[in-house]
């Protein structure tokens, strides 16, 4: 029985890039169910490269299992027109290199809020891909993105932050075909120092892509090319970041160009983990207090997309209505996987566990880098074949009378081999165990520590006149941070009742449900006047409700 396949009708053409093009479509199944979506097709030329295949069918597998709410959304991988074509959720948006070209033209720099905001959201993206476990279960992936710059990030009009193209990652599952060095891929003006010179990939090459990002968004204007000479790298990226046109608190500027400095070192050790970012980011978000990333979104991304003119570049698809094809050569099975290499013994550990976040720190303290990922073993699996059939009863005879002989050799074998197995068993557990590098201890980002104990306020002007705060929480909370603009810093675990004496003005939170995705930037009004003030967060509504009193 043959099966229906899915028509696709062909929009518009929407990006291109150097291995193929991606479309705004309209899928239509056999009957008659449709929806909008993107599909990324490979450039004919690429069609019959084997490692470039490879890898764009590894693309929708990985993304397929990532699953993030940040991270473009594979829906299938199939075949159209005898190419590879992933079909993607379709996003409404532009992506931030785009973006940083609108607001150049428009003379107004990115919001420092909805930036940071941005910034932290790709953080989260990154540990999640590089040290999250798959949704179906089993080890983490352990992706690489190695192609972190601002035309792979995209923000919609209606609010969301995604990180795309993972067609150059480096990850581990069992169903990726592509050899990982066979090309040498990325964008060289967002590689790390390491990367350029050859060296292993590691989580913190990422962290480097990303400081380059920033730097780039903050400035909108191009960093450059990076020398793999420390001294002259070095010197750029100080002359770079002192000359950042940054306005606000001083105390503000210059933990914007310490968390610069850091991601950008020259030594992968030295850099930031995406996880210790998050915090870092969202410290950052809150006390630049200006346009916050919905509202961005609404309003500056809206403009930029309405300003993007449609691609005429003679395509001949759009418009077409289009079979996928028969065949299943671009199909999600595994196909014939490519074996990774192993590197040398000697060079060879098992991966360290990903650092679990200290509570209530901002210290950034890097973990040294996993220096490989253990190899898959692909051992050929060897073939018997049949002998035929005795032609005689006496070559039955024959075979029945040395049975008894091949038996006895046979147990011998077993024992010359469990002798053998003991002794390469110390191998097969891996090399000798190596020290990991004691971490690399640096400044902290963030001034203020929060000490994990609950409703308690870590910085505050004691000279300052302060408000009676009643909170309380409806629903099932982990933690709550607070930040407020004037300087006050606080955490509480949520549980029963916080009695804090607040500065009149905003306050943000940040709050953790038991269940679900971290809440960010739920605020409430403290009235300067008031003699007391109650609030209650809903968990279900993610909103704070509550008043001041004044008078008596």
């Amino acid at each position: 029985m043959t099966l229906a396949r899915r028509r696709f009708r062909f929009i518009k053409e929407i990006a291109e890039g150097g291995f193929g093009k991606v479309y705004l479509a309209e899928q239509i199944t056999s009957d008659g169910f449709s929806r909008i979506v993107a599909i990324k097709l490979l450039h004919a030329k690429w069609s019959s490269h084997d490692e470039i295949v490879m890898r764009t069918r590894d693309e929708a597998r990985l993304l397929g299992l990532i699953r993030h709410q940040n991270i473009v959304k594979v829906e299938d991988l199939t075949s159209i027109d005898g190419k590879c074509a992933i079909v993607m959720e379709y996003l409404e948006g532009v992506d931030l290199k785009g973006m940083s070209n609108h607001l150049r033209e428009q003379d107004i720099e990115f919001p420092r809020t909805s930036l940071f905001e941005i910034m932290a959201t790709v953080a989260s993206a990154l540990d999640a891909a590089y040290n999250g476990r798959p949704l179906q279960g089993g080890e983490p992936l352990r992706v690489i993105h190695r192609d972190i710059k601002p035309s792979n990030i995209f923000v919609t009009v209606p609010g969301s932050i995604k990180v795309l193209d993972f067609g150059t990652a480096r990850a581990n599952f069992s169903e990726r075909e592509a050899k990982t060095q066979a090309l040498a891929f990325g964008s060289q003006g967002y590689m790390a120092p390491e990367r350029v010179l050859g060296e292993e990939d590691t989580p913190a090459a990422d962290v480097f892509s990303l400081g380059i990002t920033l730097y780039e968004l903050l400035s909108l204007e191009n960093f450059g090319r990076i020398s793999p000479r420390p001294q002259k790298f070095q010197s750029k990226v100080e002359e770079r970041v002192a000359a950042l046109p940054l306005h606000g608190p001083d105390e503000w500027q210059e933990q914007v160009r310490e968390v610069l400095r850091l991601m950008l070192s020259f030594l992968p050790a030295e850099r930031p983990s995406a996880l210790e970012l998050v915090d870092i980011f969202e410290l950052l978000a809150d006390r630049a207090d200006d346009m916050p990333v919905r509202r961005f979104c609404r309003t500056l991304v809206a403009d930029a997309k309405a300003a993007i003119p449609d691609l005429d570049t003679g395509d001949p698809l759009p418009g077409r209505v289009v079979d996928e094809d028969v065949s299943s050569a671009f199909g999600m099975g595994t196909g014939q996987l490519d074996p990774v290499t192993p590197p040398p013994a000697t060079q060879r550990k098992p991966p360290p566990p990903p650092p679990a976040p200290v509570a209530g720190t901002h210290s950034i303290v890097p973990q040294a880098a996993p220096k490989s990922l253990a190899p898959t073993s692909n051992r050929p699996v060897g073939q018997t074949t049949d002998q035929g059939q005795a032609k005689s009863g006496g070559a039955m005879k024959f075979a029945v009378a040395g049975f008894g002989l091949f038996a006895i050799l046979g147990l011998l074998l077993l024992v010359v081999v469990g002798i053998a197995l003991a002794v390469l068993q110390p191998w097969k557990s891996g090399v000798p165990d190596v020290p990991e590098p004691a971490p690399v201890v640096v400044p902290d980002v963030a001034p203020v520590p929060v000490a994990a104990v609950p409703c308690a306020v870590l910085e505050d002007d004691a000279s300052a006149v302060h408000v009676p705060v009643r909170l309380t929480i409806s629903g099932s909370v982990t933690e709550v941070t607070f930040s407020q603009t004037a300087g006050l810093r606080a955490e509480w675990d949520g549980q029963g009742t916080c009695q804090m004496s607040l500065l009149g003005g905003r306050m943000s939170t940040n709050v953790t449900p038991t269940e679900g995705s971290r809440m960010r930037r739920k605020t409430f009004e403290v009235d300067p006047a008031a003699t007391s003030c109650e609030f209650d967060f809903n968990v279900e509504a993610e909103e704070w409700m509550g008043s001041c009193a004044t008078g008596e």
